[in-house]
């Protein structure tokens, strides 16, 4: 029991009274006393500040789970129904994903952007443009890390390796666009050897997520079980050609029922919008893919993939 009221005391915002020789935190109708001693957090060697004081109880000291694991790049989400935290690597995306959308959710999400790189060229990937406001790049840059070599741990010279940028959502609802570049720091007057840029929308809190044929190779991410998802795409049926699912971890994400086709108008053959209704059913990541295609054809007219992570 106490450990239940402990988590519990961490992870919901509580009563904290102040005393002469610690704290008395109230969560329901228990009381415990603890104590702050100015407990200070490194990650990687540098010191972080928590959102939330750690303390020490018991002889154990505590610090905030969200905390700790969004500093480490990992997402946490809470369900309420089954009064539970998950802790879950966080949906990671790479150069296939330049030029493309992102939907999250507004509720304090993580996610990772990882790309090629060599730093002993002198190229780096920065962070050139997002709006702060909306998100925060976690430690300021990105991680660097070299690609392995095999069983030697010495790294070869001149290997090259991958920059880890994680970012997090701060809790607002708006759109802003990444953009990342891979150059050195010494050419102000040169173009990039590279860019990237990610669009970001910050902006899901319906149940029903809706994405249609502009969000085709994007990602979304969706919280398990608050949110399902609606997939709009144009088509015709008169011509023979339809839409279907070919790709998807059922376990993760599964279509329920089957897609609803609405003409654009009344006239005789007029194309219109299949709409596809999936929901989530456990955490995890899958790859949605959908060709259009019409029977004994061998080739699709048109393929449509999404990245869909659930939390």
């Amino acid at each position: 029991m106490k450990k239940r009221n402990l988590i519990t005391l961490i992870l919901v915002p509580a009563l904290i009274l102040s005393l002469a020789l610690g704290v008395y935190a109230a969560t329901g109708s228990k009381q415990i006393e603890v104590t702050y001693r100015d407990i200070s957090i490194q990650m990687n060697g540098k010191p972080v500040v928590a959102d939330q004081e750690p303390f020490i109880f018991d002889g154990r000291t505590f610090v905030p789970l969200r905390f700790v694991a969004q500093a480490l790049g990992q997402n946490v989400t809470w369900d309420d129904s089954k009064s539970q935290v998950r802790v879950a690597k966080p949906l990671e995306l790479n150069s296939a994903f330049n030029g493309k959308t992102v939907y999250l959710s507004k509720e304090y999400q993580v996610f990772a952007i990882e790309l090629e790189g060599n730093a002993t060229t002198g190229y780096q990937w920065t962070a050139k443009d997002y709006d702060k406001n909306l998100l925060d790049l976690i430690g300021g840059e990105p991680q660097y890390v070299i690609h392995s070599t095999g069983t030697s741990t010495e790294p070869m010279v001149g290997v090259g390796g991958t920059y880890v940028f994680r970012f997090m959502t701060k809790g607002q609802i708006g759109e802003t666009t990444i953009k990342l570049a891979n150059e050195r720091s010494w050419e102000t007057t040169e173009a990039p050897a590279e860019t990237f840029e990610l669009n970001v929308r910050s902006n899901l809190t319906d149940s029903v997520v809706i994405l249609d044929d502009e969000d085709n190779g994007g990602a979304v991410a969706l919280i398990y079980p608050l949110q399902n998802l609606d997939l709009l795409l144009k088509g015709n049926p008169t011509t023979g050609y339809m839409w279907e699912v070919v790709g998807a971890d059922g376990q993760i994400l599964a279509l329920k029922g089957e897609p609803v086709f609405k003409a654009d108008s009344e006239a005789l053959g007029a194309p219109g919008v299949f709409t596809f209704h999936f929901e989530a059913q456990a955490p995890g990541q899958t790859m949605l893919q959908l060709i259009y295609s019409k029977s004994g054809e061998d080739q699709p007219a048109q393929e449509y993939n999404l990245l869909v992570c659930v939390y």
